[in-house]
């Protein structure tokens, strides 16, 4: 119990209630006692930490170039870091209880217009990672001499890359090229990506002088179908 000295106005030592008094060379002081935060860590908590955590390391591994080239302007008040992550986080998939960024099903990051840029296909080999597209229409005809940029994903190893190609749109047929599997996963591991346009005629090597403009509306998913 909290003892006053000097009347009902003056200091007091001890607690009283959730308040302590004390007094220090001869000026008292009240302090308030420590208040314990509630965190339950429900199923529900975890489960969304344990999303944005990984969104979180997702959009790690993209360099301030790369977030430039997706985002040539950023919103007002919010990061491109951000932006990319409020991105990631749209139509989570759930799996025994969990949430996780659905890299299987994204096809467009940033402002990136991929609505007409044909489809592209990511297979693995024991030593490769095989690029590929085949589809043809109206975009492909008029940029055939661009060298795009593809979006890889990992799906699997739950990792994101944006690489260069080495070889242009190609106005019709197959056009693939191959990289080093060594930095994307292993051979059995499952991939996914789409194909950015940069408008450039000459093989890119930096991200400076990339950047893209225009994102299409995005087709929502029936919640119910989940299509």
């Amino acid at each position: 119990m909290g003892r006053i000295r000097q009347g009902i106005l003056g200091g007091f030592q001890g607690k009283v209630g959730t308040v302590i008094g004390s007094t220090w060379n001869g000026i008292a002081y009240m302090r308030g006692l420590p208040q314990s935060q509630k965190d339950p860590k429900t199923a529900a908590q975890l489960a969304q930490r344990n999303f944005f955590r990984e969104v979180q390391e997702l959009v790690s591994q993209l360099t301030y170039e790369q977030l430039v080239f997706l985002f040539p302007n950023s919103a007002k008040g919010m990061s491109r870091r951000n932006l990319l992550v409020k991105q990631l986080s749209t139509d989570p998939i759930i799996a025994d209880g969990a949430k996780h960024a659905d890299l299987a099903d994204i096809t467009s990051l940033g402002n990136a217009p991929t609505a007409d840029l044909p489809d592209v296909s990511i297979t693995a080999s024991r030593s490769n990672v095989i690029i590929s597209w085949e589809t043809e229409n109206d975009w492909r005809a008029q940029h055939a001499n661009e060298y795009p940029t593809i979006c890889v994903f990992n799906v699997t190893q739950k990792k994101i890359f944006l690489v260069h190609s080495t070889v242009t749109v190609g106005a019709s047929g197959p056009q693939s090229f191959s990289l080093n599997h060594d930095a994307f996963g292993i051979g059995s591991d499952e991939y996914s990506g789409f194909m950015l346009s940069t408008g450039s005629k000459i093989v890119l090597v930096g991200f400076g002088t990339m950047g893209v403009s225009e994102r299409p509306a995005r087709q929502r998913r029936n919640p119910r179908t989940g299509k």
